[in-house]
């Protein structure tokens, strides 16, 4: 059987002020108040915070309590649903409740804090000693729910994550249907509708001293999340220790990308396989026992009570059982096999250390040495320096299989020990391109072996279990736009990314156009959508005229054919492919019930995107542009649809989380002397809405514009709108 991880003590004495956490080394106890005088917050024009300590535990102070400044509420709801208590405070997310008590996620977010070095262990337990601190003294203005919080609760919520999506309801019934197809059968996961779907994807890319006018090094980095993820900017600031500005989640404690003096990188979701799910015979002679080696073993009952906030506020509770056996927990079970699942995520617990030694580095060497200890879970890298090196890097804690054919896409035998693997790969097993020939590196989630078109990596040195996958529409246009000249400015880069060109329109409506040409007659419907087709410039664009119109064609179009592409993708031509359409006269016939449709829906086929896409923020309504990326498009924004038939991203009514999706923090860096670096993030500093900080950007992001990132003493000192001690 598994062994449930012991229970680390992590208390929180609060004796005459102090807060000693109890971790089983003797910690110096943490004093807020000496804290809060050791370090410095000052606030820019735009209320991002530079924070100024004079102990990297001081800094780490400033950070949680500046961080509850903006956010405070959104990070006591992650660490309450770390902790799986979201039906104890409100009544909801019973599954992911039941998810996380089953996972034991507080056991182990309590033995991972024994495996955090020494120096990071101070530093989270300082961030989460200011959040407290934040909220201790705004008792008065804060929903009185909000508990006091334990370092543990860091490490919690970041495995919450992890649990949240191991195990998809689309894994489960797979599984059901290869093993007994059209029988019900138990699972255990959160259910889908509880976790927000959204437009997966980010955009990097790095350019070499060869590839830009100034010969210094370029870093991009724009990545794609739900607005209501909450990207959030800062810079940490320990004279002789560390100096790093950068972006983060709300209820992190170290930033995850950004840059220093002399580095700086970014990240964008890659697809390691992180887990396997085992396929255990059950023993048909024993009830819940399972053969493994030959030999019958025992399932574990394991007992799960979660609390439940009725609508009178009582609580009552809701119990339920689960299996386990001792390749991991059981997520699926039949008659005759059960279904363990095991993966690197959950025992991930210095994933947050690893960025926060990142920061700390000083040259690519140092660099890649924190890289080696194999601390961050996944994420493609991409990274510049002030010493010209720009460097493409595929990450994952991926465990070392047996790569003899076997596919580990579903399920894998584990009648016997074959398949269990016992250890992970080292960074030295993983794709990477430094310094290519070409210049550049790209990755907009694209497998690795695309990062350049002109230094391609070769997927066949590396084990057949690592990410495979045809190149997208959207890595195709950031390939074509770095392709399109030999040297780019700064403004060149920061230009680029506001590229809202859609390419699937170029790739297709070529074919559309002469198809209804090709046509004997052409209906009023037909003629008028046709001319706004042949004059609208294939872009999304605010005041793009015919972009609505497309997008619901392809989307009926695509939605009725499993390949709607005539020439499909070519690993060949891996970056002019695919394109045409494989059926022309279905496709006339989507293109005119969507001119009915957008004449029926916005009162004219001509239309403008801006006119349909809006930007909301309270007082603010702005036209938007982009897109989905599965269009091809650079410039990826998701819009939710309100009442009132217009897409928004931003708010849609105070109290409520920010909609939308994609583009919202974009970063870009010149490492010339000083660094040169810019940034916007769409929805601001901050969800108090009260506060100017909490849309003072839309118009930067609306306008394809950004702020110039404030990183020099001089720069801060001059832009700055308040300065204070937490």
């Amino acid at each position: 059987m598994k062994r449930e991880a012991p229970r680390l003590a992590i208390l929180l004495f609060v004796v005459s002020g102090l807060v000693w956490p109890v971790t089983g080394d003797h910690a110096a106890p943490i004093d807020p108040e000496l804290l809060a005088r050791q370090v410095t917050i000052r606030r820019d024009s735009y209320g991002v915070p530079h924070i100024l300590g004079v102990t990297e535990e001081a800094a780490a102070f400033g950070f949680g309590f500046a961080q509850a400044e903006d956010h405070a509420v959104e990070i006591a709801r992650r660490f309450v649903g770390g902790r799986g208590e979201m039906a104890k405070y409100f009544g909801t997310s019973l599954d992911s409740d039941l998810l996380i008590k089953r996972f034991d996620n507080d056991a182990a977010a309590r033995e991972g804090l024994k495996h955090l070095g020494p120096l990071f262990r101070r530093v989270v337990t300082a961030y989460v000693a200011g959040i407290n601190h934040y909220v201790d003294k705004h008792r008065g203005e804060l929903p009185g729910w909000i508990p006091i919080f334990e370092p543990t609760d860091v490490l919690a919520a970041s495995r919450a994550g992890a649990l949240r999506s191991l195990v998809e309801p689309a894994t489960i019934k797979a599984l059901s249907d290869k093993y007994e197809p059209g029988l019900k059968s138990e699972a255990v996961g959160g259910s889908r509708h509880e976790f927000e779907s959204v437009d997966d994807g980010s955009n990097a890319f790095a350019l070499g001293p060869s590839k830009t006018v100034s010969g210094r090094a370029v870093l991009l980095g724009n990545p794609h999340l739900s607005w209501s993820s909450l990207y959030w900017e800062a810079q940490v600031t320990v004279p002789g220790r560390i100096n790093f500005f950068g972006s983060t989640l709300v209820g992190m404690p170290a930033l995850r990308a950004g840059f220093n003096e002399h580095l700086g990188w970014v990240t964008t979701n890659n697809r390691p396989d992180l887990e396997d799910i085992y396929a255990l015979r059950l023993d048909p002679n024993r009830p819940d026992h399972y053969i493994f080696e030959g030999e019958s073993r025992p399932l574990q009952k394991k007992e799960v009570t979660v609390e439940i906030k009725g609508a009178d506020g009582t609580l009552k509770t809701e119990a339920r059982t689960y299996w386990e056996s001792h390749l991991g927990p059981i997520i699926h079970r039949n008659a005759s096999m059960a279904f363990a699942v095991r993966s690197t995520m959950l025992d991930a617990y210095r994933y947050f250390e690893g960025f926060y030694l990142l920061s700390r580095t000083q040259s690519l060497r140092e660099w890649l040495a924190v890289m080696r200890l194999n601390l961050v879970p996944t994420s493609n890298f991409t990274y510049a320096d002030a010493a010209g090196n720009i460097m493409y890097l595929w990450n994952g804690r991926v465990p070392k299989r047996l790569d003899d054919g076997t596919s580990y896409a579903l399920d894998v035998p584990a009648d016997t020990g074959k398949y269990v693997w016992r250890e992970l790969h080292p960074l030295r097993d993983f794709p990477r391109l430094l310094n290519p020939r070409g210049g550049y590196t790209q990755n907009c989630n694209n497998p690795p072996w695309f990062a350049s078109l002109r230094d391609r990596l070769d997927p066949g040195q590396f084990p057949s279990y690592f990410e495979r996958g045809e190149l997208a529409l959207r890595p195709q246009v950031a390939l074509e736009m770095l392709e399109s000249r030999k040297r780019f400015s700064l403004d060149d880069v920061k230009r680029l990314k506001y590229n809202t060109k859609m390419l699937v329109a170029e790739r297709v409506k070529p074919d559309l156009v002469r198809a209804i040409k090709a046509l004997p007659e052409l209906s009023d419907e037909l003629r008028q959508g046709l001319e706004v087709l042949e004059r609208w410039d294939n872009q999304v664009s605010a005041g793009s005229r015919g972009a609505v119109l497309f997008q619901r064609f392809w989307d009926q179009y695509r939605a009725a054919l499993k390949e709607p592409f005539a020439t499909p993708w070519n690993e060949r031509n891996p970056a002019q492919t695919p394109a045409g359409l494989a059926d022309t006269t279905l496709a006339v016939k989507h293109f005119q019930d969507a001119v009915r449709w957008t004449r029926e829906t916005y009162g004219s086929e001509a239309v403008a995107w801006g006119e349909v896409h809006r930007f909301r923020f309270k007082d603010i309504d702005l036209p938007a542009d982009g897109a989905s990326g599965i269009y091809g498009l650079f410039r990826v924004v998701g819009f939710s649809q309100p009442r009132d038939g217009k897409r928004v991203a931003g708010w849609t009514a105070d109290g409520e989380p920010l909609v939308g999706s994609g583009d919202a923090w974009v970063l870009a860096v010149e490492f010339s002397r000083p660094v040169v670096a810019y940034s916007v993030l769409a929805y601001g500093q901050t969800t108090r809405s009260a506060s100017p900080h909490s849309r003072d950007q839309i118009h930067l992001f609306a306008d394809h514009s950004y702020k110039r990132v404030r990183f020099t003493e001089a720069e801060i000192k001059a832009n700055l709108e308040r300065s204070y001690h937490p």
